[in-house]
Protein backbone atom coordinates (compact mmCIF):
# COMPACT_ATOMS: atom_id res chain seq x y z
CA UNK A 1 0.00 0.00 0.00
CA UNK A 2 1.59 3.31 -1.06
CA UNK A 3 1.53 6.61 0.83
CA UNK A 4 -1.31 7.78 -1.40
CA UNK A 5 -3.40 4.72 -0.50
CA UNK A 6 -4.95 5.75 2.81
CA UNK A 7 -7.74 3.55 4.05
CA UNK A 8 -10.83 5.69 4.57
CA UNK A 9 -13.25 5.21 7.42
CA UNK A 10 -16.19 5.36 5.04
CA UNK A 11 -14.70 2.40 3.16
CA UNK A 12 -14.52 0.41 6.41
CA UNK A 13 -18.08 1.38 7.34
CA UNK A 14 -19.29 0.32 3.91
CA UNK A 15 -17.42 -2.97 4.25
CA UNK A 16 -18.93 -3.63 7.68
CA UNK A 17 -22.44 -2.98 6.37
CA UNK A 18 -21.99 -5.37 3.43
CA UNK A 19 -20.49 -8.01 5.72
CA UNK A 20 -23.38 -7.61 8.15
CA UNK A 21 -26.06 -8.07 5.50
CA UNK A 22 -24.20 -9.94 2.75
CA UNK A 23 -26.37 -7.83 0.49
CA UNK A 24 -25.20 -4.69 -1.32
CA UNK A 25 -28.67 -3.18 -1.65
CA UNK A 26 -29.48 -3.36 2.08
CA UNK A 27 -25.94 -2.26 3.02
CA UNK A 28 -26.20 0.84 0.78
CA UNK A 29 -29.46 1.82 2.48
CA UNK A 30 -27.87 1.41 5.92
CA UNK A 31 -24.88 3.66 5.21
CA UNK A 32 -27.03 6.06 3.17
CA UNK A 33 -25.14 5.91 -0.12
CA UNK A 34 -26.12 4.70 -3.55
CA UNK A 35 -25.38 1.10 -4.43
CA UNK A 36 -22.84 2.07 -7.14
CA UNK A 37 -21.04 4.30 -4.60
CA UNK A 38 -21.00 1.43 -2.10
CA UNK A 39 -19.54 -0.89 -4.73
CA UNK A 40 -16.81 1.68 -5.43
CA UNK A 41 -15.95 1.84 -1.71
CA UNK A 42 -15.53 -1.93 -1.58
CA UNK A 43 -13.50 -1.99 -4.80
CA UNK A 44 -11.21 0.80 -3.53
CA UNK A 45 -10.75 -1.00 -0.20
CA UNK A 46 -9.90 -4.27 -1.95
CA UNK A 47 -7.44 -2.42 -4.18
CA UNK A 48 -5.74 -0.85 -1.16
CA UNK A 49 -5.47 -4.19 0.61
CA UNK A 50 -4.52 -6.11 -2.53
CA UNK A 51 -7.02 -8.81 -1.59
CA UNK A 52 -10.59 -9.65 -2.50
CA UNK A 53 -12.90 -9.33 0.48
CA UNK A 54 -16.09 -10.79 -1.04
CA UNK A 55 -17.01 -13.57 -3.41
CA UNK A 56 -20.15 -12.46 -5.22
CA UNK A 57 -22.36 -13.65 -8.01
CA UNK A 58 -25.96 -13.03 -8.91
CA UNK A 59 -27.29 -15.33 -6.17
CA UNK A 60 -25.18 -14.58 -3.10
CA UNK A 61 -22.38 -12.63 -1.47
CA UNK A 62 -19.78 -14.38 0.71
CA UNK A 63 -16.75 -13.22 2.67
CA UNK A 64 -13.31 -14.43 1.62
CA UNK A 65 -10.77 -15.52 4.22
CA UNK A 66 -9.29 -12.00 4.15
CA UNK A 67 -12.81 -10.57 4.42
CA UNK A 68 -13.62 -12.74 7.45
CA UNK A 69 -10.45 -11.56 9.20
CA UNK A 70 -11.22 -7.91 8.51
CA UNK A 71 -14.81 -8.39 9.64
CA UNK A 72 -13.67 -9.79 12.99
CA UNK A 73 -11.52 -6.69 13.61
CA UNK A 74 -13.32 -3.84 11.91
CA UNK A 75 -15.93 -3.35 14.64
CA UNK A 76 -13.26 -2.75 17.25
CA UNK A 77 -11.46 -0.31 14.97
CA UNK A 78 -14.58 1.70 14.19
CA UNK A 79 -15.69 1.72 17.83
CA UNK A 80 -12.23 2.96 18.80
CA UNK A 81 -12.38 5.75 16.24
CA UNK A 82 -15.83 6.80 17.45
CA UNK A 83 -14.59 6.84 21.03
CA UNK A 84 -11.56 8.91 20.03
CA UNK A 85 -13.75 11.41 18.18
CA UNK A 86 -16.11 11.67 21.16
CA UNK A 87 -13.26 12.12 23.64
CA UNK A 88 -11.59 14.74 21.44
CA UNK A 89 -14.82 16.70 21.22
CA UNK A 90 -15.26 16.46 24.98
CA UNK A 91 -11.72 17.77 25.55
CA UNK A 92 -12.51 20.73 23.30
CA UNK A 93 -15.74 21.31 25.22
CA UNK A 94 -13.97 21.16 28.59
CA UNK A 95 -15.68 17.93 29.64
CA UNK A 96 -12.52 15.79 29.58
CA UNK A 97 -8.76 16.21 29.72
CA UNK A 98 -6.42 17.74 32.28
CA UNK A 99 -6.33 21.05 34.12
CA UNK A 100 -3.13 22.17 35.86
CA UNK A 101 -4.03 24.45 38.76
CA UNK A 102 -1.58 26.50 40.77
CA UNK A 103 -2.54 27.78 44.20
CA UNK A 104 -1.24 29.44 47.33
CA UNK A 105 -1.47 27.94 50.79
CA UNK A 106 -3.98 30.66 51.67
CA UNK A 107 -6.25 29.77 48.72
CA UNK A 108 -6.19 26.06 49.61
CA UNK A 109 -7.03 26.99 53.19
CA UNK A 110 -9.96 29.13 52.06
CA UNK A 111 -12.38 28.66 49.16
CA UNK A 112 -10.33 26.36 46.92
CA UNK A 113 -11.19 22.93 48.45
CA UNK A 114 -14.91 23.59 47.91
CA UNK A 115 -14.24 24.76 44.36
CA UNK A 116 -12.13 21.71 43.48
CA UNK A 117 -14.73 19.35 44.93
CA UNK A 118 -17.48 21.00 42.90
CA UNK A 119 -15.30 20.84 39.79
CA UNK A 120 -14.62 17.12 40.27
CA UNK A 121 -18.34 16.48 40.77
CA UNK A 122 -19.27 18.48 37.68
CA UNK A 123 -16.47 17.19 35.42
CA UNK A 124 -15.34 13.77 36.67
CA UNK A 125 -13.41 13.09 33.44
CA UNK A 126 -11.17 16.12 33.95
CA UNK A 127 -7.91 15.28 35.72
CA UNK A 128 -6.76 17.98 38.16
CA UNK A 129 -3.01 18.53 38.49
CA UNK A 130 -2.28 20.72 41.53
CA UNK A 131 0.81 22.79 42.31
CA UNK A 132 1.40 24.97 45.40
CA UNK A 133 3.70 27.99 45.25
CA UNK A 134 3.92 31.60 46.43
CA UNK A 135 1.88 34.09 44.39
CA UNK A 136 4.81 35.61 42.48
CA UNK A 137 6.09 32.18 41.43
CA UNK A 138 2.60 31.10 40.37
CA UNK A 139 2.35 34.12 38.07
CA UNK A 140 5.61 33.02 36.43
CA UNK A 141 4.33 29.43 36.16
CA UNK A 142 1.21 30.58 34.31
CA UNK A 143 3.31 32.79 32.04
CA UNK A 144 5.58 29.87 31.15
CA UNK A 145 2.64 27.53 30.54
CA UNK A 146 3.55 25.18 33.40
CA UNK A 147 0.07 25.59 34.90
CA UNK A 148 -3.12 26.49 33.04
CA UNK A 149 -4.36 28.90 35.68
CA UNK A 150 -3.55 29.87 39.25
CA UNK A 151 -5.25 31.22 42.33
CA UNK A 152 -2.98 33.82 43.89
CA UNK A 153 -3.10 36.39 46.66
CA UNK A 154 -1.70 39.06 44.31
CA UNK A 155 -2.94 40.62 41.08
CA UNK A 156 -0.66 40.34 38.08
CA UNK A 157 0.91 43.16 36.08
CA UNK A 158 2.24 40.85 33.36
CA UNK A 159 0.85 42.18 30.04
CA UNK A 160 0.39 38.63 28.78
CA UNK A 161 -1.74 37.53 31.72
CA UNK A 162 -5.15 38.39 33.09
CA UNK A 163 -5.79 38.61 36.84
CA UNK A 164 -9.39 38.66 38.08
CA UNK A 165 -10.49 39.17 41.67
CA UNK A 166 -12.61 36.09 42.42
CA UNK A 167 -12.88 35.82 46.19
CA UNK A 168 -12.54 37.93 49.32
CA UNK A 169 -12.23 36.77 52.88
CA UNK A 170 -12.43 38.68 56.14
CA UNK A 171 -9.42 38.56 58.42
CA UNK A 172 -9.65 38.12 62.19
CA UNK A 173 -7.25 37.81 65.10
CA UNK A 174 -5.83 34.79 66.93
CA UNK A 175 -5.30 35.35 70.66
CA UNK A 176 -3.98 33.17 73.48
CA UNK A 177 -7.02 31.74 75.25
CA UNK A 178 -6.02 33.50 78.48
CA UNK A 179 -5.65 36.90 76.81
CA UNK A 180 -7.43 39.84 78.41
CA UNK A 181 -9.61 40.23 75.28
CA UNK A 182 -10.27 36.53 74.70
CA UNK A 183 -13.82 36.65 76.08
CA UNK A 184 -14.95 39.39 73.71
CA UNK A 185 -16.93 38.17 70.69
CA UNK A 186 -15.47 40.79 68.38
CA UNK A 187 -12.38 42.95 68.62
CA UNK A 188 -11.43 46.45 67.53
CA UNK A 189 -7.94 46.53 66.04
CA UNK A 190 -7.08 49.61 68.12
CA UNK A 191 -7.40 47.49 71.29
CA UNK A 192 -4.34 45.51 70.18
CA UNK A 193 -1.93 48.45 69.95
CA UNK A 194 0.30 47.08 72.73
CA UNK A 195 0.55 43.57 71.31
CA UNK A 196 3.42 41.81 69.59
CA UNK A 197 2.23 40.68 66.14
CA UNK A 198 3.18 37.45 64.39
CA UNK A 199 3.06 37.89 60.60
CA UNK A 200 3.99 35.91 57.50
CA UNK A 201 7.17 37.06 55.72
CA UNK A 202 6.75 40.19 53.58
CA UNK A 203 7.87 38.39 50.40
CA UNK A 204 5.07 35.81 50.73
CA UNK A 205 2.39 38.45 50.00
CA UNK A 206 3.69 42.04 49.93
CA UNK A 207 0.33 43.67 49.22
CA UNK A 208 -1.52 41.89 52.05
CA UNK A 209 1.41 42.50 54.41
CA UNK A 210 1.24 46.23 53.69
CA UNK A 211 -2.57 46.22 53.97
CA UNK A 212 -2.36 44.69 57.44
CA UNK A 213 0.15 47.28 58.58
CA UNK A 214 -2.00 49.96 56.95
CA UNK A 215 -5.02 48.75 58.92
CA UNK A 216 -2.98 49.10 62.10
CA UNK A 217 -2.02 52.66 61.15
CA UNK A 218 -5.67 53.47 60.44
CA UNK A 219 -6.45 52.17 63.94
CA UNK A 220 -3.90 54.64 65.34
CA UNK A 221 -0.76 52.59 65.90
CA UNK A 222 2.12 50.73 64.32
CA UNK A 223 2.92 47.24 65.67
CA UNK A 224 5.75 47.67 68.18
CA UNK A 225 7.20 44.22 67.52
CA UNK A 226 6.76 41.80 64.64
CA UNK A 227 7.73 38.12 64.63
CA UNK A 228 7.67 36.13 61.40
CA UNK A 229 6.15 32.70 60.79
CA UNK A 230 6.45 30.93 57.44
CA UNK A 231 3.11 29.12 57.77
CA UNK A 232 -0.20 29.93 59.37
CA UNK A 233 -0.06 26.77 61.48
CA UNK A 234 3.27 27.94 62.87
CA UNK A 235 1.80 31.39 63.57
CA UNK A 236 -1.11 29.85 65.52
CA UNK A 237 1.29 27.67 67.51
CA UNK A 238 3.41 30.71 68.33
CA UNK A 239 0.26 32.44 69.62
CA UNK A 240 -0.47 29.37 71.77
CA UNK A 241 3.05 29.69 73.16
CA UNK A 242 2.30 33.25 74.27
CA UNK A 243 4.63 34.90 71.74
CA UNK A 244 2.07 37.34 70.39
CA UNK A 245 -1.17 37.64 68.40
CA UNK A 246 -1.68 36.96 64.70
CA UNK A 247 -3.98 37.84 61.83
CA UNK A 248 -5.85 34.88 60.33
CA UNK A 249 -8.43 34.46 57.58
CA UNK A 250 -11.89 33.41 58.76
CA UNK A 251 -11.70 30.10 56.88
CA UNK A 252 -8.69 29.16 58.99
CA UNK A 253 -10.38 29.66 62.34
CA UNK A 254 -10.35 25.86 62.76
CA UNK A 255 -6.56 26.07 63.03
CA UNK A 256 -7.04 27.49 66.51
CA UNK A 257 -6.62 24.56 68.86
CA UNK A 258 -5.83 24.29 72.55
CA UNK A 259 -4.41 27.53 73.90
CA UNK A 260 -5.83 29.88 71.26
CA UNK A 261 -9.09 31.55 70.21
CA UNK A 262 -10.14 33.22 66.96
CA UNK A 263 -12.03 36.49 67.11
CA UNK A 264 -13.50 38.52 64.20
CA UNK A 265 -12.48 42.15 63.84
CA UNK A 266 -14.88 45.07 63.85
CA UNK A 267 -15.12 47.32 60.83
CA UNK A 268 -12.97 48.59 59.24
CA UNK A 269 -11.22 45.24 58.93
CA UNK A 270 -8.54 44.04 56.50
CA UNK A 271 -9.53 41.63 53.75
CA UNK A 272 -7.70 38.77 52.08
CA UNK A 273 -8.13 38.85 48.30
CA UNK A 274 -7.73 36.00 45.83
CA UNK A 275 -7.15 36.35 42.11
CA UNK A 276 -7.60 33.99 39.19
CA UNK A 277 -4.54 34.37 36.94
CA UNK A 278 -4.72 33.05 33.36
CA UNK A 279 -3.10 33.71 29.96
CA UNK A 280 -4.74 36.43 27.88
CA UNK A 281 -4.07 34.69 24.58
CA UNK A 282 -5.71 31.37 25.33
CA UNK A 283 -8.65 30.14 27.37
CA UNK A 284 -8.63 26.64 28.77
CA UNK A 285 -11.86 24.79 27.83
CA UNK A 286 -12.59 24.06 31.51
CA UNK A 287 -12.36 27.72 32.55
CA UNK A 288 -16.04 28.60 31.88
CA UNK A 289 -17.06 25.87 34.35
CA UNK A 290 -14.48 27.13 36.87
CA UNK A 291 -15.96 30.62 36.61
CA UNK A 292 -19.51 29.30 37.00
CA UNK A 293 -18.59 27.38 40.13
CA UNK A 294 -16.72 30.36 41.58
CA UNK A 295 -19.82 32.48 41.06
CA UNK A 296 -21.94 29.85 42.80
CA UNK A 297 -19.52 29.75 45.77
CA UNK A 298 -19.59 33.53 46.06
CA UNK A 299 -23.40 33.50 46.13
CA UNK A 300 -23.35 30.85 48.87
CA UNK A 301 -21.10 32.91 51.14
CA UNK A 302 -22.86 34.00 54.34
CA UNK A 303 -23.51 37.73 54.44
Amino acid sequence: MGEEDIMELRHLKSFQAVADHLNFHRAAAEVNVSQPALSRHIAQLEAELGRALFLRDRKKVELTAAGRHLYRRVGTVLDGVEELVRETREVGEGKRGALAVGYTEAAMSSFLPALLKSLRDALPEVSLQLRQEHSEQLVREVGMGRVDLAFTSLPTHDPGLRGTLVFKEEIGIVLPDNHRLAKQKQLALKDLRQERFILFPYKANPSLYMELLGSCRTAGFAPREIEEADTRILAVNMVAAGLGVSFLGEHLAHYCGVGTVFRPLKQPRPMMRFYLVEPKDRTHPVLPEVRRLLHALEKEKPV
